[in-house]
């Protein structure tokens, strides 16, 4: 019975530390809109995901840092989350076919 106990209280340790480690990630939105991000900077942890939404008026492009991950074409009204890990680059360019490409930024804190 005592080992019986010890496997459920053990679970449900383990079951607590993973829920109260998914309720600290948290959505980051950032906005296109034409020729910059909204915000410019996001502060992130690990864990957490960044969700772009195109609002410009073209469809839109975004390359992390040394093309460490790209988006596929995201639509106006389109989105595209990203997964935030610690190897996450902190810069990010992008752009639309009309715009010039322009730069944003994630900063861990």
């Amino acid at each position: 019975m005592l080992s019986s106990y010890r496997k459920s209280a053990g679970a449900l340790a383990l079951a607590l530390s993973v829920c109260a480690a998914s309720a600290m990630a948290e959505n980051r939105n950032v906005l296109i809109v034409d020729g910059a991000y909204f915000p410019a900077l996001s502060h992130v942890q690990p864990g957490d995901q960044v969700v772009f939404t195109n609002n410009a008026t073209g469809s839109h492009t975004i390359t992390g840092e040394g093309d460490a991950w790209t988006s596929d074409a995201i639509s106006v009204n389109g989105s595209y989350t990203l997964d935030i890990t610690a190897e996450t680059p902190t810069t990010f360019s992008g752009q639309t076919l009309e715009e010039p490409a322009f730069e944003g930024a994630i900063s861990f804190d």
